[in-house]
């Protein structure tokens, strides 16, 4: 009974703490949540269960007996409390063996029968308890649910309990396993093993975030060994250098900033006429700069990596003597990468990797390595300690649809596109949206050139469609680029091309950082996003574009860089629904940055996942639209 009464403070003190946060006191009750009679059922036999995923009863009135942390409610000396009195002797005693019977539903346990073994269980801190459980299946759809069933059909394990979906199939992948592939019951002990492991280090850091999105952040810097093979004290610091990335993964608040900072003026003395100097600058600003560039390819191989060393070369040769550089190439991940990183930590300040791919490896460094200011050429990354940046290309190809239709004779064009990751619907939708504001009756064929089974030339040739737009290229002797039309005799006239200013790009970035305006705080996830206006992205046209085009294309620009017309303001219609009505403002920029549908005069589809190649499923898994869904 003394245990008793100590498990009744502890359930006295959860009950009063949630009355003061507003919350219900008591633990949950399935009746209240679903209809369980009425739900399909599917039976899972007897297991053991994550203790802590017990949130609640089958009914009301056997939920009242517990406050939200089951710990027990009623008075001693009642019949509820010597009958948990007598549980805990039991268990002390001679051990529980029987199972209780719990219901799942949305992978969380709800107590049929055992209420007060389970109390007396949580209050022994078990991470465990034996279950006979029966599955009630949801009747409306859930993604991040439904990416569970799939994980626990391959892989029985309750432990993994991720805020996003896409994180099951990465852990699979971790493993070396496919999204659906069969886990061996070694893998599976050894993953549960690995979590308990490392969950008992991590609460002992006072971390408040999900355990298994921080576990599954650990093995993608670390691996499965970095936890296998190291100690205590190497992981648990690790855990704490993990601390503020831990936080930026849970509150999923990404900052997208569409505009340099720029240096406050400092004010001058009348008499002498001299700057004053600004002390934050003075402490924050920068004389030299060290870059190193880490390409995933070779700049002669690949158009974007070309136009990351245009930009470095002119960083080298611009702010004399002031920057210098250093580079890598052919390091998309694994060991290459590794070496390039752990050489280029020894001496840079500033860490730029070109590829999303190397994200993972980019953030180990970053966490490693606090003083250098590491930068990842992606978009919409939920990273606190790795600082993104990409550009506002759509505004491009609003400019490139628009000129289309100008020029096209038959209201058809076609636009190319390789692989849906964020900012592609956007370019896609803008080209669209542009095309459709000169000529309302223009349709817009969509194809993929990173499908498995692509023949975009040959599918486009028996529509008869001679006005393409494809991705953009810095190689002269890429003749498919941009937007060009397909003449008679089957010769190409390239028309005009999107323009992303890469060395406008850093040069703007390396004044910040030499100035002290650059934002180093790792608290927040910073993503840049500059486009026209900031000089980043721009539209070369060719000389046969009649003036009038010419003209028409300037004003449009002109527009855009001032603010007064964008494609994602006003009135949209994706292929089945009303997006936004004629007096919206420009869409939120994080809306335009993960948009998931087509505008209604596309003809075209987004293909499924694995439709595409191997490298565009890698580059969907890290910033894929609709990763989650």
């Amino acid at each position: 009974m003394e245990e008793y009464v100590k498990a009744k403070k502890l359930g006295t003190a959860a009950f009063r703490q949630a009355v003061l946060k507003g919350e219900y006191p008591c633990v949950e009750n399935l009746e209240s949540i679903t209809d369980t009679k009425t739900l399909a059922r599917v039976p899972l036999g007897i297991i053991q269960i994550p203790m802590d995923m017990i949130t609640g009863t089958l009914n009301e009135a056997r939920g009242r007996s517990f406050a939200r942390n089951f710990m027990p409610l009623m008075e001693e000396g009642t019949e509820f409390a010597y009958k948990w009195a007598a549980v805990y002797k039991a268990q002390e005693t001679i051990g529980i063996n029987d199972p209780v019977k719990v219901f799942e539903y949305k992978h969380r346990f709800y107590v049929q029968e055992g209420n007060k073994r389970v109390s007396v269980f949580r209050y022994l801190k078990s991470p465990t308890v034996t279950a006979d459980v029966t599955r009630i299946m949801p009747e409306e759809k859930d993604s991040l649910y439904e990416a569970f069933l799939t994980f626990y059909k391959a892989a029985p394990v309750y432990e993994m309990d991720f805020t996003s979906a896409s994180s099951y199939r990465k852990l699979c992948k971790i493993f070396g396993y496919s999204e659906k592939e069969t886990w061996t019951k070694d893998n599976v002990q050894r993953l549960q093993s690995m979590y308990y492991s490392f969950r008992r280090i991590y609460e002992k850091t006072g971390n408040e975030a999900s355990i298994s999105d921080a576990f599954l952040l650990y093995l993608s810097l670390y691996g499965i060994e970095g936890i296998r093979r190291e100690s205590e004290t190497v992981i648990a610091t690790r855990i704490r250098r993990m601390r503020d990335e831990i936080k930026v993964k849970k509150e999923k608040d990404i900052s997208l900033v569409e505009a340099p900072q720029t240096a406050k003026a400092t004010p001058k003395i009348p008499v002498l006429d001299l700057p004053v100097p600004d002390p934050l600058q003075l402490l924050t600003g920068r004389k030299k700069l060290h870059c190193a560039f880490i390409y995933d390819e070779s700049p002669m191989t690949s158009p974007a990596v070309f136009e990351h060393e245009t930009g470095r070369i002119f960083l080298e040769n611009s702010f004399q003597g002031r920057i210098t550089t250093e580079k890598y190439e052919n390091c998309p991940s694994g060991e290459a990468l590794r070496k390039a990183l752990k050489k280029a930590s020894e001496n840079a300040d500033v860490i730029f990797t070109t590829s999303s791919l190397q994200m993972d490896e980019t953030l180990r460094t970053a966490l490693a390595s606090p003083d250098i200011i590491c930068m990842n050429a992606s978009l919409n990354q939920n990273v606190g300690a790795v600082i993104c940046y990409d550009a506002r290309t759509y505004e491009a190809k609003f400019l490139l649809g628009a000129l289309a239709a100008s020029l096209s004779k038959d209201h058809v064009l076609a636009f190319i596109a390789d692989y849906p990751v964020y900012g592609t619907l956007a370019e896609i939708n803008a080209f669209a949206i542009g095309a459709a504001l000169i000529d309302p009756l223009c349709k817009v064929y969509l194809a993929w050139s990173e499908t498995l089974d692509s023949d975009w030339k040959e599918q486009m040739k028996r529509l008869n469609i001679r006005m393409y737009c494809t991705e953009d290229s810095s190689f002269a002797d890429n003749a498919e680029y941009g937007l060009f039309r397909l003449e008679d005799d089957e010769s190409i006239t390239n028309l005009a091309c999107g323009v992303v200013n890469t060395a406008v790009y850093y040069e703007k970035l390396a004044k910040m950082m030499l100035d002290g305006t650059f934002s180093t705080s790792r608290k927040k996830a910073v993503n840049y996003w500059w486009g026209m206006s900031e000089g980043v992205v721009d539209v070369n046209l060719s000389g046969s574009i009649p003036y009038q085009a010419k003209k028409l294309i300037t004003l449009l620009k002109h527009a855009l860089m001032e603010g007064t017309l964008d494609p994602f303001a006003g009135e949209l219609h994706s292929q089945n629904a009303v997006i936004q009505d004629a007096y919206a403002p420009r869409m939120k920029s994080s809306d335009i940055v993960a948009m998931d549908w087509l505008s209604d005069n596309i003809i075209g589809t987004l293909p499924p996942k694995e439709m595409f190649t191997r490298k565009a499923q890698d580059m969907m898994e890290v910033s894929g639209v609709g990763k989650d869904q």
